[in-house]
């Protein structure tokens, strides 16, 4: 399995399993804790696995344009903006963080196991283009710090401001040059901290001092269980799970401003698709609850007046409300919140409702 640069520390404190191919911790006390602990304080999540890439040149916002549905002339300097890369079909290619450093440069954050298949997608389309694609994933690390005390507690060791949520900028980190950017995937304030080197040894060195110095001001360290439970309660879709190249963007409840301009005037990859298939779509992504007790879980099946109309593809216990939730794709004609479907949950029929947007809001 491919490893991060602190895998020794989080095989010391943590327990590992195998995440698209990476030695990932999954948990270092228990989920529960470290759900709370984000929600609550503050934590700290080693996201290095994620794939990071810099685009390059004069035609590097015309390559962009054309590979995602965002427009991204709108994006302003130092801006980080979501989105996704479409395939010829309207699927996904994979959702990013494309964030707008200079003028011509653009710094591209991946999904870990799309790291290659981007890259090369990437690579592909930019023929014709005036760009240099690098990919600077091995020669970086990134940590996601998140809660409500996330920045007071990154703040102690930077000596500016910090740049406010979706927004990214260069700082200083206990006299350590990081990128930090105000986005996450919790659903709380904090951002994510990417830390640069050439070297393998002197990029150990300085994620170890920043990991280090924040675990020592009580930013309790987070596996991928309570990364997972806390994206399910604020309805962040996960890749691989909820959305991928089958699934068409009309689908998944993403097909809005700013994370796409359906009609922008660019041919973006997809375009096509997206237009031919607006107003026909059969199925939607909703977020629902379990009205009696009973963990969906990801492949159970949705069923509508006794047939099989759909399938869950995420779900848990929220450790915030102690309810069922989850995430699933319904007929159209269930979409709208309030409508009542069932789950096959270990061979019992369980009354699901949808709900009004996800079940925890900051």
């Amino acid at each position: 399995m491919n490893k991060t640069i602190l895998y020794e520390w989080h095989k010391k404190n943590g327990e590992i399993i195998d995440f698209n191919g990476w030695a990932m911790p999954v948990r270092y006390s228990s989920i529960n804790e470290e759900h709370l602990a984000v929600r609550n304080e503050a934590g700290i999540f080693d996201v290095s696995h994620m794939g990071r890439f810099f685009v390059n040149g004069q035609d590097a916002e015309k390559l962009l344009d054309k590979l995602v549905p965002r427009d991204i002339s709108a994006v302003k300097l130092g801006q980080a903006a979501y989105t996704f890369m479409l395939n010829e079909n309207g699927g996904f290619r994979d959702d990013v963080i494309i964030t707008k450093l200079e003028s011509e440069t653009f710094l591209v954050v991946c999904n870990a196991g799309n790291r290659e298949k981007i890259g090369q997608w990437m690579q592909k389309h930019a023929s014709g283009f005036d760009v240099e694609i690098a990919n600077v994933s091995d020669k970086s690390s990134m940590f996601a710090v998140q809660g409500p005390k996330a920045r007071q507690a990154l703040s102690k060791h930077c000596s500016k401001e910090l740049p406010p949520r979706f927004r990214a900028g260069y700082i200083d980190f206990d006299g350590i040059e990081v990128l930090f950017s105000g986005t996450g995937y919790t659903g709380e304030d904090g951002g994510e901290l990417i830390i640069f080197a050439d070297d393998h040894d002197e990029l150990l060195d300085r994620s170890t001092k920043i990991w280090n110095a924040l675990v020592s001001d009580d930013v309790r360290p987070c596996g991928l269980g309570a990364r997972d439970t806390l994206r399910l309660e604020v309805g962040y879709a996960l890749y691989g799970n909820d959305i991928d190249e089958t699934t068409h963007v009309l689908e998944s409840g993403l097909a809005f401003k700013p994370f796409m301009a359906i009609d922008k005037p660019v041919d973006y990859i997809g375009k096509q698709a997206v237009i031919e298939k607006q107003g026909k779509i059969e199925r939607f992504r909703i977020m629902f609850k379990l009205m009696k007790r009973g963990v969906p879980r990801h492949g159970y099946k949705v069923f509508v007046d006794g047939k099989e109309a759909g399938v869950v593809t995420s779900g848990t216990m929220s450790p915030l409300t102690k309810e069922c939730i989850g995430m699933a794709y319904v007929p159209i004609s269930h979409k709208e919140p309030g409508s009542i479907f069932q789950i096959d949950v270990r061979g019992k029929l369980l009354d699901a409702v949808v709900l009004d947007g996800p079940p925890y809001k900051k």
